[in-house]
């Protein structure tokens, strides 16, 4: 049976507009006077793909940090990633990620403090412009929710600043998983944590890398009972379950619902587990699934069972 070819995601101007952050009149200014991009045209008017989308928030990085529009313009894709990171103080990705020099993130940080959600916004949007997925997880949204998250349990921070931050990554990741959606991918993983776990963005980040390296996702969200999940695998066509665990305690009840998963998960079905509750459950996943260290290793197993590098 022959394949049946996945046509390319494509987005309206208001779509594109809010998923890179430029305003409508803006993009249309630089698309007649600098050819920046050439959208496609319909009859809803312009019509952006996800290479488009792409490059404009690359452009609109690089003119946040004061270059010119009509000079960016004729630059590529990788001259301009190249252009933001220097600018920005990005580690360049042949560099050994155990030396990369952590980002600056006191702007991102400082915006918080203040309950700035716009500034929260316009500092990660920026930073996830120049960024790779991999590299926006691992040194941006990772290390400031571990930052957020110590400064509460010190009293430095309120959970308020907690939830504003977690609630503004989430969204960012949503948008990433829209821009790169497929509904149709020969891998389908589905993501969830179970009943108890709360936390989800580093699950969330998950399924983001998974869909920006070409696979198929379903994300379900947090705190789900086993029973939910398992019977959500079939119906999603999903050849993989990711299982996010970020509570290390101990807790039967959760040792309950990881059981059921393990005993119930369709023999056809790999399971990934990732997070600091891992380990901590090894042996119950560990005879019938994966533990995932961190996501370098995660992105190796995509890469095996058929994603491209993000």
């Amino acid at each position: 049976m022959s394949k049946r070819h996945e046509a390319p995601a494509r987005y309206p101007i208001r779509a594109a507009s809010r998923l890179t952050g430029i305003g409508i009149d803006t993009l249309r200014a630089w698309e007649r006077r600098y050819g920046a991009v050439t959208p496609t045209r319909d009859d809803r008017g312009r019509m952006y793909t996800e290479v488009d989308v792409a490059r404009l928030r690359l452009l609109n990085g690089a003119v946040e940090q004061g270059h010119s529009i009509g000079r960016l313009a004729a630059l590529s894709d990788d001259q301009l990633r190249d252009l933001c990171a220097a600018a920005g103080g990005v580690t360049a990705p042949a560099v050994d990620a155990s030396r990369r020099t952590p980002l600056d993130t006191t702007a991102l940080l400082t915006a918080l403090r203040e309950y700035d959600a716009v500034g929260i916004d316009q500092e990660l949007s920026r930073l996830a412009a120049v960024l790779r997925p991999l590299d926006l997880l691992q040194n941006v949204l990772m290390p400031v929710l571990t930052k957020v998250g110590d400064d509460w349990h010190s009293r430095r921070t309120r959970i308020a600043h907690e939830h504003l931050m977690s609630a503004t990554m989430r969204n960012l990741l949503g948008a990433f998983l829209r821009l790169y959606a497929r509904r149709e991918a020969s891998v389908r993983l589905l993501f969830a944590t179970p009943a108890g776990e709360r936390h989800e963005i580093a699950t969330l980040g998950a399924a983001m890398l998974a869909a920006s390296a070409g696979l198929g996702v379903s994300y379900l969200g947090a705190d789900l009972p086993a029973r939910e999940i398992v019977d959500s695998v079939e119906p999603a066509g999903a050849q993989v379950l990711v299982l996010g665990l970020t509570t290390a305690a101990a807790d039967k009840t959760r040792e309950r619902e990881l059981k059921t998963i393990v005993r119930e998960l369709p023999p056809s079905v790999e399971l990934w587990a990732g997070g600091r509750g891992a380990e901590r459950h090894a042996s119950i996943i560990r005879p019938r699934g994966l533990i995932v260290a961190d996501y370098n290793a995660y992105q190796q197993e995509l890469l095996r069972i058929g994603g491209r590098t993000a």
